[in-house]
């Protein structure tokens, strides 16, 4: 069956210190529904990053030039869509921080990186360069880390998910097993709240997990989306205009 690519977003625990960083990063992350900004959070600001800025991006574990190569070719598919410059860079001094040695995947999301030690990585790219979803992986992780969320916990996606099912995929698979608290964080809980303003919900974004039909009530299923969408882009370009 089609199994859903493995990701954790993460987002800093203490709501009010990922709000400093936030604000103090960008002051337009405190605008809300009535301004022009469209954003999308599971809270009431958004965590971009200052429009026109650039990141600099540190690989911790040295992987070997292909490796990196691979990283910084699909990460740098979203730039021509982002009013952002990528710097990557072979020490500790990055604001996204990537590692390559642990076995999952995973990132902050947007301005939460900068809260995590400097010596700790704020993104993890478990994949292997010869699996052949790496490309896939590496703009999803990097989508977050633009402040992105999943697409598949839109508000309007509804998807009837057979949770029971999920639940008992998830626990026993041999790889990154997840408990019910992960499965509800990762793909069933809504970034729905009243003063937020999204973009169309989108089933082709890049940032949607694929769904299995077997995982779901009815037939019910989303391939693996392999390209930065159309609306992806939109929504990108509305984040980080030019």
């Amino acid at each position: 069956m089609t199994e859903l690519l493995d990701c954790q977003l993460n987002q800093w625990p203490d709501d009010q210190a990922a709000y400093t960083a936030a604000i103090n990063e960008n002051p337009a992350n405190a605008g809300t529904a009535t301004g022009t900004r469209r954003k999308r959070s599971v809270v009431n600001y958004s965590k971009l990053w200052a429009n026109g800025r650039t990141l600099k991006i540190a690989f911790l574990d040295a992987p070997d030039t292909d490796h990196k190569k691979k990283i910084i070719d699909a990460a740098s598919q979203w730039l021509p869509y982002i009013n952002l410059t990528f710097e990557f860079v072979d020490d500790l001094l990055g604001d996204i921080r990537i590692a390559t040695k642990n076995n999952d995947n995973s990132s902050m999301l947007g301005t939460d990186a900068l809260l995590i030690h400097p010596d700790y990585p704020t993104m993890n790219l478990g994949v292997k360069p010869d699996h052949q979803d790496f490309e896939v992986i590496v703009m999803h992780e990097f989508g977050h880390a633009l402040g992105a969320l999943h697409e598949h916990q839109h508000p309007q996606a509804k998807i009837p998910w057979d949770k029971p099912k999920v639940y008992e995929f998830y626990k026993n698979r041999e790889m990154n097993p997840l408990t019910e608290a992960q499965v509800d964080r990762n793909l069933f809980a809504s970034f729905d709240t009243l003063d937020a303003i999204y973009t169309a919900y989108d089933r082709r974004s890049i940032m949607h997990h694929p769904v299995a039909n077997t995982l779901t009530v009815g037939n019910w299923e989303v391939p693996i989306n392999r390209k930065i969408s159309k609306k992806d882009k939109r929504l990108m370009r509305l984040l980080y205009p030019k």
